[in-house]
């Protein structure tokens, strides 16, 4: 539709979207059409993000009345935000309606997606404005793969026969399916019918899903939802998103809710970050600037400075049959981490910020610190003849001409201050967050790493500087001036390594900030550099930063734990249960530093 004569059809395009936002009660969204290399996602011919309703050039099928195809496109993308399923809170709770039946994530999302397709185009849309939805007769001729299924549906509820190449298990459910969203069930008995009958014929017909097929046609058809109205879709999620307590559940949850809603890889930016830091060190190093040259670092550390040179607290540490004693100089900045531990990484940060946003403001909102104290006067409206005759502003409303009441008669809007108008002073402190990404840490790195990012928020939100890093024999770390998607996927990373405390370069970022800094080490104590790293630490402590470890029951270390205790300088917590613990004591220690800047 958008080839010859573009601008005339441009035009007749959003005045088709401007008919159809106003018959669906005029959902908060703008229309675009893309342009160069902008597509509209997946295969459907619109797509809705962020508030933006785009049509793709060539997304209109020939042969068929454009116009019509366009305006009953738009009304059924509209109507999923309106009807059904609504928003990503009912959508997930019919998924997960849909996964108590079938125990299989991607079917649970072909039920729901299915199931809110056919609702809104024939138990919505057909009855609104009496007639077949005209999108559905153009586009039930061209699916293909497992769009088979809506295909056959689409063909049995418009009154013709199923017809073609397709498989005699797809004909049977569609009889099946064309009961179901017949009769006058729940929403939720109706999906979760739905996807008894997709597991019944993935046992029958295990080929026609399989795993690359359902995962294109998942990417293909995200699900649109109110929160993509809005100008910022995935902010919206994070309230279900960080919800979810059980990984393969948020795995799930991202590869079927976010990644389809991602302009761009965040793995990739990363990967590039990772390379550039590496190039950066190894320079220094072959300018003789590594750490091991350093005789002015070693004697500020109050260590030998010899690279290959580690002493033990005791002879314990290093026997035979433990894991064995390394130097903190052989810590490097990883150059490269495989594509397994990137795209773990990748949909881990989102669910871990998740988390770690809904307990911070779960935080916020119960504390009794956030009340109201006074309001502050915010822009002009309209004062009523019902409220208090002080809220009038008699200079105000005389400006405005003779003095009618709810005519030009004026009052100040008030809104609530939670901490007053004081302005409060002093320097926010920066913050370290340091995460052991070993291997011994891998059982119980969700709860420490959706723990590094409550620290992280807390001093992100008040206004500190932030840095990260994630260690293990190698160590990833970002600075200060890093970009925050950076610092996030650094702290999302499960290295899976031997344990080394970049002691040094912990040291670097508490000497290049601008001030003080809180350090949170989260670990489970079982640095095979111990004998350098803590005294490394009581001199960071001497400079005036402050340093408290989270001890975890990761590994098995009581020698190297009681090494750490024995430290008067150093702040120790001891986490017994992590998942029901370490949460609320990281956000205890943050809030106590941040909470008068929130």
């Amino acid at each position: 539709m958008f080839g010859k004569a573009r601008g005339q059809k441009v035009v007749r395009a959003h005045e088709i979207f401007n008919r159809a936002r106003i018959e669906l009660y005029c959902p908060p969204c703008i229309f675009k059409v893309a342009t160069g290399g902008e597509r509209a996602k997946g295969s459907v011919p619109i797509s809705v993000l962020n508030g933006v309703v785009t049509a793709g050039p060539g997304t209109i099928p020939p042969d068929c009345d454009q116009e019509k195809f366009l305006l009953w496109t738009f009304r059924h993308e509209l109507a999923h935000a309106h009807h059904c399923p609504y928003d990503i809170k009912t959508a997930y709770s019919l998924e997960r309606a849909a996964y108590a039946v079938s125990v299989h994530w991607d079917l649970a999302y072909l039920a729901t997606l299915l199931f809110s397709d056919f609702q809104v185009d024939f138990n919505y849309l057909s009855r609104r404005f009496q007639e077949n939805p005209y999108h559905v007769e153009v586009l039930s001729d061209l699916s293909g793969g497992i769009g088979q299924i809506a295909l056959a549906v689409q063909k049995r509820m418009l009154g013709g026969p199923v017809k073609g190449r397709i498989r005699r298990s797809v004909k049977e459910a569609a009889r099946e399916i064309e009961v179901i969203m017949l009769s006058n069930r729940p929403w939720q008995t109706k999906v979760q019918m739905l996807a008894v009958v997709l597991e019944r014929m993935r046992i029958r017909d295990p080929g026609f899903f399989s795993k690359k097929a359902v995962a294109k046609h998942i990417a293909e058809h995200p699900i649109p939802v109110r929160e993509d109205f809005h100008p910022a879709t995935l902010k919206l999620f994070d309230d279900v998103f960080g919800g979810i307590s059980d990984s393969k559940a948020a795995e799930a949850f991202f590869k079927q809710w976010i990644l389809p809603r991602l302009s761009e890889d965040p793995g990739k930016k990363f990967e590039e970050t990772l390379r550039s830091a590496s190039k950066a060190e190894r320079k220094e190093r072959e300018k003789g600037g590594g750490r091991a040259g350093k005789g002015e670092r070693a004697e500020s550390s109050g260590l030998s400075g010899e690279p290959g040179k580690s002493e033990p607290l005791d002879g314990n540490l290093g026997r035979p049959g433990q894991e064995p004693v390394l130097s903190t100089s052989m810590s490097r900045r990883y150059g490269k981490l495989s594509s397994k531990v990137v795209n773990e990484a990748l949909w881990k940060r989102y669910w871990y910020r998740a988390r770690a946003e809904r307990t911070i403001l779960q935080f916020l909102s119960e504390s009794p610190s956030r009340r109201p104290s006074w309001a502050v006067a915010t822009y002009p409206d309209d004062w009523l003849i019902e409220e208090e005759i002080e809220k009038l502003d008699l200079e105000m409303s005389l400006e405005e001409g003779p003095l009618i009441p709810e005519v030009t008669t004026m009052k100040w809007f008030e809104e609530p201050s939670s901490k007053g108008q004081s302005a409060i002073s002093g320097f926010v402190p920066s913050v370290i967050v340091a995460l052991d990404a070993s291997m011994s840490m891998s059982n119980i790195h969700d709860e420490a790493a959706t723990s590094a990012f409550i620290a992280y928020l807390c001093a992100k939100k008040a206004g500190g500087e932030t840095s990260a890093v994630s260690f293990s024999t190698n160590h990833v770390s970002c600075g200060w001036d890093d970009d925050d998607e950076s610092k996030e996927m650094a702290l999302s990373l499960s290295l899976r390594e031997y344990t080394i405390f970049p002691a040094f370069t912990v040291s670097d970022l508490a000497s290049s900030a601008a001030g003080n800094c809180f350090i949170i080490i989260i670990t489970d104590g079982g640095w095979q550099n111990i004998g350098e790293a803590i005294p490394l630490l009581e001199r960071i402590v001497d400079r005036g930063h402050r340093v408290i470890i989270f001890e975890l029951p990761g590994g098995s270390y009581p020698e190297r734990v009681a090494a750490l205790k024995k430290s008067q300088r150093l702040s120790i917590h001891r986490v017994e249960a992590p998942e029901r613990d370490l949460q609320g004591l990281v956000l205890s220690e943050a809030m106590r530093t941040y909470q008068t800047y929130l």
